[in-house]
């Protein structure tokens, strides 16, 4: 194996994230796919999963050699979690839809591995979460903000990650409670808008892969900062650079705004 070339093992590999992972992989000659890991009730686990021209073998215990493991699973993180701060493998989570006990669990085991913890691995996003704080900052309370995020019909959790990640950064930047300011879609008598509100919408429906809009009204204008992704490739490009970058660091938490700076 070529010194230079960095293992991976991609947790959530049958799925649409992990798919898209092993296609741009396959075609990186800086990276090797060490495992391809799935839950054991999982069809595919033991089989053959085909993406693009590789063949690979799902399996749901990590035994291959790996430099750092990528999570995308639906509810697994937490076993992986553990699986990586025994092995003192680095990680990368992709996965959302996490509750606080087991954000603190991922915070806590940072201590021991370094990891990456995004909820969105896109470069056009993460500009977009620098963007939406400064804008906030600089309009004031005279603009009402409203959060607007759509993807596909068989997302489990809302809303996003990202949109969540957009709120607390709206909230950051603008002194805003993140839960006590923000209402989650709107249903009934609601009575009139409370200056400070920050409204956050969640649209499933068809194969959309993901789309946040961010809306700024205010006296006679309105501001919308909008990104629309039309392939999973560019989230997948993110994680694998995280995963490249983060073999070597030292353990604690880090972001993508660690990773692309």
């Amino acid at each position: 194996m070529d010194i230079n070339m960095t293992r991976i093992a991609i947790a959530g590999a049958t799925g649409r994230m992990g798919r898209a992972i092993i296609e741009l992989a396959s075609g990186d000659d800086r990276i090797e796919i060490a495992a391809a890991l799935t839950c054991r009730d999982d069809p595919l686990c033991g089989g053959t999963l085909r993406v693009a021209d590789l063949e690979v073998r799902p399996t749901a215990t990590l035994e291959a050699a790996a430099d750092v493991l990528i999570d995308f699973t639906v509810g697994g993180t937490m076993q992986w979690l553990e699986k990586c701060a025994d092995l003192r493998l680095p990680m990368v989570i992709g996965a959302t839809g996490h509750t606080e006990d087991e954000l603190s669990r991922i915070h806590n085991a940072a201590a021991t591995i370094p990891i990456v913890l995004a909820a969105n691995f896109s470069v056009g996003v993460n500009l977009l979460l620098e963007l939406v704080g400064d804008v906030a900052r600089r309009l004031g309370d005279a603009y009402d903000i409203e959060i607007v995020e759509a993807h596909h019909r068989g997302k489990i959790d809302a809303p996003s990650g990202t949109a969540s990640a957009l709120l607390d950064r709206i909230a950051a930047t603008t002194g805003r409670d993140a839960k006590s300011d923000a209402v989650f879609g709107r249903h009934g008598e609601t009575g009139k808008r409370p200056p400070r509100q920050i409204g956050v919408h969640s649209l499933r429906m068809g194969d959309v892969v993901g789309k946040h809009e961010v809306h700024f009204s205010g006296p006679g204008e309105t501001i919308t900062l909008t990104h629309t992704a039309q392939s999973r490739h560019t989230f997948a490009s993110g994680a694998l650079r995280a995963a490249e970058w983060i073999v070597g660091k030292e353990p604690r938490l880090y972001s993508m705004h660690d990773v692309l700076a």
